[in-house]
């Protein structure tokens, strides 16, 4: 009998590379959570993994006890821009542990991030999402149920959503905060869900362990040297002001991470290859954005 693993956040960036490095191995049998089973990117998933069961579920409701019900593993995450005022990233998370404790899920797997709090030793008060996520590991940490945390780094593809081109027909790439500065990163798209997997496949070896996400540390200079040397498109790393952060708890996380290493150097080795700066820039074939006529 398949392994049933539910996966929260399934057509987004963590909860979709855990589903396709689940979706193909005939062990586990993928229950994806998506608020809409009729949405243009679940069609398109559907096609891709026919294998996967879709359920439509609302972390802000009773909904999700019934996506998790006979779950033997679930993979548990919450969305920064998904939540508001009225529904903080630690209540989503808190109501779907609560449900996984009521459906007695054997093993949860949940997405967090360090206190910046804590690692800035109290300096950095108003990273709200990392202290949210921080909370709802508190939370699960404190149930009866198995479970492992797993902790992204920075994500490779937000460098390419920063691409612009300079009137020099040069490629710019924009850092908030030192370009010099190594910082852990992950190839979200494809590390992630191995790493993920790996830790379900492995969860006795797991269980109550911390696991940080990572790829490698590296400089946005060394990153953007690396996109050079793949596509041999002239390329710089630009520091941008923190005050132009879309708004003022992305500016706290930019300037907590160019002052401190959120993983504080703890990181679980995981047996996995991940990707290097080269590696993800020859697999995701990006050159650039649209240049304008």
């Amino acid at each position: 009998m398949a392994t049933i693993v539910v996966v929260f956040g399934a057509t987004g960036h963590q909860g979709g590379s855990v589903l396709r490095a689940l979706a193909t191995d005939s062990l586990y049998h993928v229950r994806a959570v998506t608020r809409s089973t009729t949405s243009e990117k679940v069609l398109e998933l559907a096609l891709k993994y026919p294998q996967v069961e879709w359920v439509e579920a609302n972390v802000d409701d009773s909904s999700i006890d019934k996506a998790v019900t006979g779950a033997h593993v679930v993979f548990g995450m919450t969305q920064y821009f998904a939540a508001s005022a009225n529904r903080s990233e630690a209540k989503q998370g808190q109501r779907i542990i609560d449900a996984c404790v009521s459906a007695r899920v054997e093993f949860v797997v949940f997405s967090t991030l360090p206190s910046a709090l804590q690692v800035s030793h109290g300096e950095c008060t108003s990273v709200t999402h990392f202290e949210d996520k921080h909370k709802i590991q508190q939370y699960l940490a404190q149930q009866s149920v198995k479970w492992a945390i797993v902790q992204s780094a920075v994500y490779f593809q937000n460098v390419a959503a920063s691409a612009r081109w300079d009137d020099n027909g040069k490629l710019a790439f924009g850092f908030f905060g030192d370009t010099l500065r190594k910082l852990p990163y992950i190839d979200v798209n494809h590390d992630f869900g191995t790493i993920v997997k790996h830790i379900i496949d492995n969860r006795a070896k797991y269980t109550h362990a911390v696991v940080p996400a990572v790829s490698g540390y590296y400089s946005p200079q060394e990153i953007v040297e690396a996109f050079t040397r793949v596509t041999k498109i002239r390329a710089s790393a630009v520091g941008v002001p923190f005050e132009f952060a879309p708004d003022a708890n992305l500016r706290s996380m930019f300037e907590f991470l160019d002052k401190y290493d959120m993983f504080e150097g703890n990181l679980v080795k995981v047996p996995v290859e991940v990707a290097t700066p080269e590696m993800y820039w020859e697999q995701c074939r990006f050159h650039g954005p649209p240049k304008k006529l």
